[in-house]
């Protein structure tokens, strides 16, 4: 049995923030200039994201090469949203997995650009019971995962 967590941030926006930073994310090729996060990043297509699509993106830490993958899972579009669902396929260093313990990795992101709009951020991840004891630093990890992406998308121009 596995333990859920999750964590959802919003922030309310104009449609013009919104409807740029729904821009920058649909383009993998813009993800370095926004995300704090990729300081490189390799897609099946450079220039637009559709459902099927792999995400590779590349951080240094602590002065080793991270590889974190992502499958774009589901576009949902209408005339004033937008929402797209990523599912974690891992972190690897050095072509080996790494992070094991969490399963079911998904970042669930809603771009409204119509009045009081704004972006919202769904993260969640489930860990197995033996996992659990780390409760705390689990859903910190949930919880900045999900302020990063709202924090960087908020400042996009």
């Amino acid at each position: 049995m596995a333990k859920s967590f999750s964590n959802t941030s919003r922030r309310q926006m104009s449609s013009v923030q919104v409807n740029n930073a729904v821009k920058a994310f649909r383009n993998p090729s813009r993800w370095p200039e926004w995300n704090t996060v990729a300081q490189n990043l390799l897609a099946s297509k450079p220039d637009a994201m559709e459902e099927g699509d792999r995400l590779a993106v590349f951080q240094t830490i602590k002065g080793s090469l991270i590889e974190t993958k992502w499958v774009v899972n589901s576009i949902r579009e209408g005339d004033d949203f937008c929402e797209i669902e990523l599912l974690g396929e891992g972190q690897f260093r050095n072509e080996r997995q790494i992070a094991k313990g969490l399963k079911n990795l998904r970042v669930c992101i809603t771009f409204l650009s119509a009045d009081d709009g704004g972006i919202e951020v769904y993260s969640s991840c489930e860990v197995s019971r033996l996992m659990a004891v780390f409760a705390k630093q689990i859903n910190r990890f949930v919880k900045q995962k999900t302020d990063q992406f709202l924090n960087d998308l908020s400042k996009v121009e």
